[in-house]
């Protein structure tokens, strides 16, 4: 996409910290699961981390131990607490997938039994017409395989499912892409920033021409001096690399000195929104089949607390994708809807970009 052109947008909000927002406890719903050819041992990091919203602090999991180790896997099982949440994307953000070869396997239950076994044995299902948006760029039967280190997304038909498994294993010597039999690299341990689930929503159409994008340097201080010269310090420049496998998600940089700096913002209107596309058809329980802005988006993020992921042209999905996505939260704790006809409402949004 050239030019972070903005055009339709698109949101990526996680059900996994919207039901810890609301009272779901992190442990025995959001699980590295223990076993026998299972890794549990950290050289970094917790299981809590994985789900924090924070993808510069990366979990280090031990997978280099040992080569019985190597080929042993890393389970990851999600409770959604109820079906009524649909899940379309899972997106694994600030990872070292490719250097510690490994790929992500996918499986799908309506019990938690059923993805919590090596290799996902007993789910129900699989990925459905998987499509790579980032840095997804082998699927082979509900296995994604990153081509580089970094952030990746991939989506798939939805699916009601209560229970996710995503089982992370090794690619050496593996005998094709959708086998079990690969290890994971000798020398690099698998690492993963934070893990997201959810739903993705796109806006109907695209927001009013009056867009305003902002780059914003906000943790730059000046102190001017009593002869007049100014002295500036700064507690952070924008997306951060500490090395070439730990940085900021979306950042393509393989040198520090190649990073665009600043706090990217949106400040965008869309007119003439339809009140199906606005408000779910029923306020009082979550309704899976109302897709809207306030189901799908405000409510899943609580407003201003929770990040999500951001693209400004959901049409991206070019080789150079990551530059159309943020991570964000969104610098408004009020949305307004202004009806300007009858069923027809016009609203702004806010959204700033997260470190």
């Amino acid at each position: 996409m050239a030019n972070m052109n903005i055009r339709t947008p698109k949101f990526y909000t996680d059900t996994i910290n919207f039901l810890m927002s609301i009272g779901t406890a992190q442990d025995d719903n959001f699980d590295v699961v223990s076993g026998g050819d299972l890794i549990t041992t950290y050289v970094t990091g917790s299981e809590a981390e994985l789900f924090d919203m924070k993808p510069m602090n990366q979990v280090t999991f031990n997978t280099t131990a040992s080569a019985g180790i190597q080929a042993d896997h890393v389970l990851i099982t999600i409770n959604k607490q109820t079906p009524n949440f649909k899940t379309d994307y899972i997106a694994i953000l600030n990872h070292n997938m490719n250097s510690a070869d490994a790929k992500v396997r996918v499986g799908f239950a309506d019990a938690l039994t059923d993805v919590d076994d090596v290799d996902l044995a007993n789910a129900d299902n699989v990925m459905a017409n998987p499509s790579e948006v980032v840095n997804a760029d082998t699927i082979s039967n509900s296995i994604v395989t990153p081509a580089t280190d970094g952030s990746t997304i991939f989506t798939f038909d939805a699916t009601d499912e209560q229970f996710i498994g995503l089982q992370f294993e090794g690619t050496v010597s593996q005998s094709s892409s959708a086998a079990n039999d690969g290890s994971f690299d000798g020398t690099d341990n698998l690492k993963i920033g934070c893990i997201m689930i959810g739903e993705h929503y796109a806006m109907p159409n695209a927001p009013d021409l009056n867009v305003k994008r902002s780059i914003i340097y906000d943790g730059v201080n000046i102190q001017k001096s009593i002869g007049g010269n100014k002295y500036a310090t700064a507690s952070n420049l924008g997306r951060r690399y500490e090395n070439s496998k730990n940085k900021s998600p979306f950042l393509l940089a393989t040198y520090p000195s190649g990073v665009y700096g600043g706090r990217i913002a949106y400040d965008m209107k869309f007119s003439y929104l339809d009140s199906t596309n606005v408000m779910p058809s029923v306020w009082h329980d979550e309704h899976e089949i109302s897709d809207t802005v306030v189901s799908d988006v405000w409510n899943r993020t609580k407003g201003n607390m929770i990040p999500f992921i951001f693209s400004s042209d959901s049409t991206d999905t070019g080789n150079k994708s990551e530059t159309s996505h943020i991570f964000a939260r969104f610098a408004q704790d009020t949305l307004d809807m202004t009806q300007v006809a009858p069923d027809v409402f016009n609203m702004s949004l806010k959204i700033e970009e997260e470190f």
